[in-house]
């Protein structure tokens, strides 16, 4: 029969679209290395080394010895990670700095005061306020970070104030949401009884290297080698890529 001109057609079914895949990611991963002296010299050139030589990964690094985020007047953190960020566009950061910033913190500004390490309260908070102003400028939707604790240190008097460091970057790091992650390299560094590592098998020597300096801070360049070696699988389970067999690198 035929149909009333007037009515509406019958609808037609249409099959419902399925929802797009994420677009795969073209290219390496690119991944940068931020901080201290760590990142500065042994440990983040021979971790920025590791990772290059992966080849689903480009590595970069900006390290600067001496900083961290209780001196903006020597060095800007968080203006130079925007620049970096800009350059390098990363899909993951890693940072590691703070051994530095147990002392007063300067002001960002000229006329705002100091905050005196003394005064624990005020200088927790501010410390907090530095270390959200400053992963306010890295975590973001295309991008992760994973910050490196620091490692447990040999003269007691600094491992008090870093224990009070690590704290505050932990929750403000835990509080960027699953796009951060805090590594506690502890367990890197100190053997089943808590205490400082002071040799460990690196690489393919067959006797223990020496890993720490005199100074028990500072590493060795075995030191540097040992720790990289234990960051580096980390550093792949948080960017969901397998490691690579070393003749299928770059």
């Amino acid at each position: 029969a035929d149909a009333d001109a007037g009515s509406p057609e019958p609808a037609v079914a249409v099959p419902e679209q399925p929802e797009p895949e994420a677009a795969a990611p073209t290219g390496p991963h690119k991944v940068l290395i931020l901080g201290d002296s760590l990142a500065a010299t042994g440990f983040g050139a021979l971790l920025e080394r590791k990772l290059d030589a992966h080849p689903d990964i480009d590595c970069f690094r900006k390290g600067k010895s001496a900083s961290g985020l209780a001196r903006p007047d020597f060095f800007d953190w968080p203006a130079e990670a925007k620049r970096q960020l800009d350059a390098r566009k990363p899909e993951l950061v890693i940072v590691i700095m703070g051994g530095n910033d147990g002392q007063d913190m300067t002001p960002a500004k000229k006329k705002d005061k100091r905050t005196p390490w003394a005064n624990v309260d005020a200088w927790k908070s501010d410390y907090r306020t530095r270390m959200d102003a400053f992963l306010g400028e890295i975590v973001g939707d295309e991008r992760k970070l994973l910050w490196l604790g620091l490692p447990t240190m040999g003269m007691r008097s600094l491992e008090v104030k870093l224990e009070t460091i690590r704290a505050i970057q932990k929750d403000a790091v835990e509080a960027q949401g699953d796009r951060a992650s805090y590594l506690d390299t502890a367990p890197c560094v100190t053997g089943d009884d808590g205490e400082l590592l002071k040799e460990a098998k690196v690489g393919s020597s067959r006797k223990p290297q020496p890993i720490r300096a005199e100074d028990r801070i500072h590493f060795t360049m075995s030191g540097s080698e040992y720790f990289a070696d234990q960051v580096y699988p980390e550093v792949l389970k948080v960017l969901g890529v397998p490691d690579a067999p070393a003749a299928a690198a770059k």
